[in-house]
This record gives structure tokens, sequence and C-alpha cells, in this order.
């Protein structure tokens, strides 16, 4: 983040918070950028945060709200965002593709929507009431998402979750070019020594709050159950809280803001004189140097000199938002693939698939001063364009990784669910003594507490089985149906054989264990059972196991205490086991064991470990260092000063434009398979690369005249870390 003076105010501009609210001053010859120390991830700046939290840095007292409503705001967004993927697609049960098409178009427009936030503030209200009635706006968003997330007031409807991410996205757009331009304008001309302090100290919060979101929420989601589900009422509230915080911290600190009135927007100036140049050159036969020039009826000379050294930059921002169609995946496509993987960590728990997005702030705060103080200073240090490539190609290479990934757990994955025209049988002994089982073409011996492999057979079936066992023999006719599976239970009661025949449950949700209820009991037939794990009631009214109907629960992963209960609180059946994540259990209740319950499991589901997807994250946000913040460092050092917010608001752009390209591969369905997906995108990325970097070697670098050279001291200037 770097400060900068214009009229007096200063400001912050960054990748999330971008101050896109300047007037037009003329430039100095040369393109001249004002070039200032920044803030860096660690050393000083993280000095700044700890003597700021202990209120020994002299701030003006508003700074304070400022910076809380930052962090509320941040933790709000990043938490609901971190979670948005798998509640779409789990609870609102739209397609993958879908979900991911939804996924970013609500980011796109919350990168269309700061241009218009931006003239809002500069040309009509003013930065405080721009910021405070849109989020107004924001806070009512989320608390939609929130409330529509409990089952009985909307839960699973979708117009109300896209209503309130709508307004979220109109809430942060809007307010995301004002809140650090806000801040920065609290400062008076004797205290500039103090914007850096304060600028390291609001890209903490950022990162705090997004950080922590990215780490909490999932855990909100996965681990609390409420209304007896997953907790996305509770996952969504707690963003929704934190913003409502946000709106008070902000209005807390109303009397003591310094308001600078609205002075015009130069986005809009520069849209103006565009449009003017383009009518007269369509309406003249003449012919100009430049089709700017015929502007020069209507606007200052010097104006029109830096829209044209702007138009010179854009040109080279044409390739860019193929990187953020990449980049941004990590909260979609890449989301679902940590949804096929395993999150066990043994002692240490359980990874949840959307925590996984919080690797990329933890490297971006352990890799950039790597890239400050060694690979910039020790290794190499070329122009900025080369170095954009460099991180186009590591983007590339993390989803060519990412594609990798994928083919191994395509690989490991079982097909559980049978052909159109197929269905399986599995048989399952509860007993403490073999079994003998026969049926058409098969004849099988099982053993005590024994299962068999899965036989396959044309569907529909119809046929008779045979069970033989110590306590008597059983005959049973079945009917299956194609495309389910079914686990035939054997057990026994007194003198006689039980079987039932139960649809096997073949998923499970991610990062969860499923439990499956059977009663194959005689003597319980006409009692209703209910489910308690730990003394918690999770499921109610559990009849006897007939036409198939299994009543299943999914849980989050650890040791539980299971008793069975009848309606009248009997106790049938107690056992205490402890759940592995992705694997189906079947508890049935038994009259010959002691404990009065038999349990047997399938194969885990998934076994690929999420910790292959480090790999990924950890080159993919090497690539945004090097593309990302390098591309502003380019932008502002080739255009003039006075076109700042004219680049500033084109970056989002590429920002929104690359989400689209996700959007239009994600509703043409494309692909059928993830791994040929990441593929194509990683292509795709490489040729767009080697065009970036053609256009590269015929661009004439413009050295400004009297801006410093710096090393990429502060390589943070200009972005937020993401």
């Amino acid at each position: 983040m770097s400060e900068a003076s214009n009229g007096g105010r200063s400001r912050v501009s960054s990748f999330d918070s971008i101050d896109i609210v300047d007037t037009y001053e003329p430039s100095s010859a040369g393109h001249n950028v004002e070039t200032n120390s920044s803030p860096k991830i660690s050393g000083r700046a993280w000095g700044r945060v700890k003597k700021f939290l202990l209120c020994s840095i002299p701030f003006p007292k508003s700074i304070y709200f400022i910076i809380g409503n930052e962090f509320c705001e941040r933790f709000s967004y990043y938490g609901m965002k971190a979670i948005l993927f798998i509640y779409l697609s789990n609870e609102l049960n739209l397609s993958k593709d879908n979900s991911t098409a939804i996924f970013h178009s609500f980011s796109m427009l919350c990168y269309f929507t700061p241009l218009f936030g931006a003239m809002l503030a500069d040309g009509w209200i003013g930065k405080y009431r721009t910021i405070l009635y849109i989020s107004i706006i924001y806070a009512i968003g989320n608390i939609i998402v929130s409330i529509t997330a409990v089952p009985d007031l909307g839960m699973g409807e979708r117009p109300g979750p896209m209503i309130g991410l709508l307004l979220i996205a109109i809430g942060t757009g809007g307010i995301k070019p004002c809140v650090s331009a806000f801040g920065g304008d609290q400062f008076s001309s004797d205290q500039e020594h103090l914007l850096q302090s304060f600028f390291s100290i609001f890209y903490f919060s950022i990162n705090a709050g997004s950080l922590l979101s990215m780490l909490i929420t999932p855990l909100l989601r996965g681990d609390i159950q409420c209304f007896g589900k997953n907790c996305y009422s509770l996952a969504f509230g707690v963003p929704a809280l934190l913003m409502l915080v946000a709106v008070i911290l902000f209005w807390g600190g109303r009397h003591g803001y310094k308001r600078r009135p609205p002075n015009g927007n130069i986005v809009w100036l520069v849209t103006k004189a565009t449009t003017h140049a383009l009518k007269r050159k369509l309406s003249n036969n003449g012919s100009k140097d430049h089709w700017m020039d015929w502007a020069d009826d209507k606007y200052d000379i010097q104006l029109i000199e830096d829209i044209k050294a702007l138009y010179r930059v854009l040109f080279m921002f044409l390739p860019l938002p193929f990187f953020w169609t990449l980049f941004d995946q990590q909260g979609s496509r890449w989301v679902l693939q940590a949804t096929q993987m395993d999150g066990s960590l043994g002692a240490l728990g359980t990874l949840k698939p959307d925590q996984m997005q919080a690797l990329n702030p933890v490297f971006i705060i352990l890799l950039i001063p790597v890239f400050e103080g060694i690979i910039y200073k020790v290794f190499f240090k070329p122009m900025p364009l080369k170095r954009m490539c460099a991180g186009m190609l590591l983007a590339a290479t993390a989803f060519v990784i990412a594609g990798l990934v994928q083919l191994k757990i395509q690989a490991s994955q079982v097909d559980t669910i049978p052909p159109f025209g197929k269905t399986d049988i599995r048989f399952v002994n509860s007993l403490d003594s073999k079994a003998w089982v026969a049926m058409p073409k098969y004849n099988l011996t099982m053993d005590p507490h024994g299962k068999s492999s899965t036989t396959r057979l044309s569907a529909p079936a119809a046929f008779d089985i045979v069970v033989k066992a110590a306590c008597g023999n059983y005959k049973s006719h079945v009917n299956m149906k194609e495309r389910l599976a079914y686990d035939y239970i054997i057990g026994c009661q007194g003198n006689q054989v039980t079987c039932v025949l139960v649809d096997r449950k073949t998923s499970v949700p991610a990062g969860k264990a499923s439990l499956c209820i059977v009663v194959n009991r005689f003597d319980l037939i006409d009692r209703l059972f209910s489910l308690e794990m730990n003394g918690k009631i999770m499921l109610e009214n559990v009849s006897y196991t007939e036409n198939n109907n299994t009543r299943c629960i999914s849980v989050p992963p650890k040791h539980y205490i299971l008793e069975v209960k009848d309606q009248i609180n009997k106790l049938v059946g107690k056992k205490a086991i402890t759940l592995d994540s992705d694997v189906v259990y079947t508890l049935v209740l038994s009259s010959n064991k002691s404990d009065g319950i038999f349990i047997y499991k399938d194969m885990k589901t998934k076994l690929v470990s999420m910790l292959w997807q480090i790999p990924q994250y950890f080159v993919i946000t090497s690539g945004e260092i090097l593309f990302s913040i390098t591309g502003l460092e380019f932008a502002y050092s080739q255009a003039p000063a006075s076109m700042k917010s004219c680049l500033q608001a084109a970056w989002l752009l590429t920002v929104a434009f690359g989400n689209l390209v996700v959007v239009i591969e994600a509703e043409t369905h494309v692909f059928d398979k993830l791994s040929t997906e990441f593929f194509f995108f990683a292509a795709m990325l490489g040729v767009v690369m080697v065009i970036f970097l053609v256009m590269s070697l015929f661009y004439k670098y413009v050295q400004a005249e009297t801006a410093e050279e710096e090393d990429n001291e502060g390589i943070v200037n200009e972005m937020e870390s993401f």
C-alpha cells in the first residue's frame, strides 16, 4: 500500500480496497509517478501493529473506528464467501457447474460495483455517507443469507439467498474504493509521518479478518449441528453479526471524522472525454495524429495526453483477466476438489474442504518477505512485464498440479453406484457364528461378523434367498431396483434367523461420517426408537426396518457414546465408537449382542489426503505475488499519476472479466472431468502468457523523471494480499 497526496488528500490504494475517487490534476512531463515507502509484511509493520493494539501510536481517535470497521467487514465477506460454494451445491442442491457459475457471478459483481461506489462517493454524497449507507445494504444482504439458511425460514429455497448475495455484492463493492481513502483523509498535513503506520495496520486488519474467518466459519458450518443439519444459519450468521458490528463501529466514530466534500471523479471525466473524441472522429472526415485528439475542442490538452498514455498501458491489461480466471477458482473448483479428498489429520482433527482456502493468506504472509528479501535482491530482478509472465506461468503450473491431484483422486474412487440396468447386493453377517447363504447361481459361506464382496446383477431383479445359521433357517423373497446398492443383513433372535434388505448409503458429505440405523428384531416391530450420540438426540421415530427404509445422519468424525432408546426412554442398545471421516457406518439393533448393537463400516469413500493441495496453493500464491503486486506497480510507473484512479478501476475490471470467463465455461458444460478442466485452464493461461510475453517484447518502458527506483521495497504496495 502506498501513500499519495492529491489535493491535500492522502489515500491508500489496494487490490481489495482501491481508491478510485480522484479529481484530475495534470501530471508532470515524463508521466512522473510519485513513489513512497510502503508497509511491509514483516519487521517494522508488525511492530506498528503491536503499538496500535497497545494504543501507543498517536492516531486520530477516528482511526480506531475505521480499523475496527475494516476488520469486521473483511471477516464478514471472506467468512461468508469461504462456505458459499459448498452451501450452493449441498444445501441449495445446485449442480457443481451451476454452483460455480453463481459463485463467480457473485465475485464478478463484487468487482464491477466499486466503479459505482466511487462515482457515488466523489460525485454526489461523499465517502462517509457512501460507506455508511452502502454498509447498511451490505448488512441487510448478510442477514438475508443467514435467515434463509434456517430450515423453517426458507433453507433450500433459492430466491432469498440470491437476493442476499446481490445486496452483499453491491455492499462490498460499493465501499471497496472508499474505506482506505476515508482513513487517509483523517490525517492532517502534520501527521503524514503516521500514514505508513496506518496503512500497515489497515493491511493487518484486512488479513487478520479474512484469515480468521476462513478458518472459523467452516468449523461453524461443519462441526455444529442445528435443526438436525449442518448449521449454515450460524456460519452465515456470525459474518452477518460482524457486518452489523462494522456498521455500528463506523457510525460510532461519526463525530470525530474529517469529511471532505465530493469534488468530481476522474474515471467519469476520462469516460466523457473518450466518448466525445469518438463521436467527433466518427462524424468528421478529417484525420489527426491520434483519435483522442478529436477531444481538443472541449478538453484540456494535458488531459488528452494523459489519456493517451493511459490507453497505452490499458492495452497491456487485455490478457490479464485470464490470470484471475484461474486464481479465483480457489473458492470454487479447488473447494470442489477438496470435497473429494480426505481431511483426516489424526489426533489433530479433520480439515474442512473450505478451510484449505486459508492457505492463500498464510502463504502470502510467509512468502512476501522471502520475495522481498531474497528472491528479488539475491537471485533476479526482471522487468515488471517479465515478472508478470512468470506469475502467469506459476498460476498455470498450479493448475497442472491440481489436474494431477485430480487424476489421483479419480484413480482412487470406487464406483459405488451401479450403472443403468444393474443392481448390487452384499451380505453382512451380524452373528457370532458362521452363516450360509444361497441364491440363484451363488452360494456363500459367511464368517462371523463378516461381509461378502459385492455381487452385481442385472436389474430389476427378483429372487429367493435362503439363509442357514446356528439359530435356524430363513427364506425370503427380494426385489431389487436398478442403480441401487443393497445390504442383506443377517441376524438372530432366539432360535429364529432375522434378515433385512436395506439400501446401502454410498456417499458421505465432505469431512463427515455417516451413521445409518437398522432395526432387525421381530420383538421391536411395533416400537419407535431414538438415537442419542453423547447424550444428544440425533434421530427420532426410528421404526422396524422394512421396505429398504434406512435412517441415516451425517456427523463430525469423533468419539461417541451411542444409545438407542424406545419411546418410553428404555435403553435398547449402547456402544462406544470412534467415527472416522468419509466413512459410512451401519448400526444394527441385534438381540444376539450383549450390548444390543452390531456396527459395521464401509471402506473410506475418499482416499487422497487434502494435504496434497498444499503444493498448488503454494505455487499459485507465488504466482500472485509476481503477477498481482507487480501489475499495479507497472501500471503506476508507466501512466500519469493523474490516471491512477482509472488504472485502479481497470484493474478491478480485469478481475471481474476473469470471473466472467469461469461463468461461461461452467455454464457451457464443456468438460465432464475436473482434471480435464484443470489442464484446459492451465493450457489456456499458457497460451495467453506467450501472447503477453510477445506484447512485452515490443513494449517500451517510460522512465519517470523524478521517481526513485525502489528495489521492490514494500512489495505489498497498491494491494491487499488477496
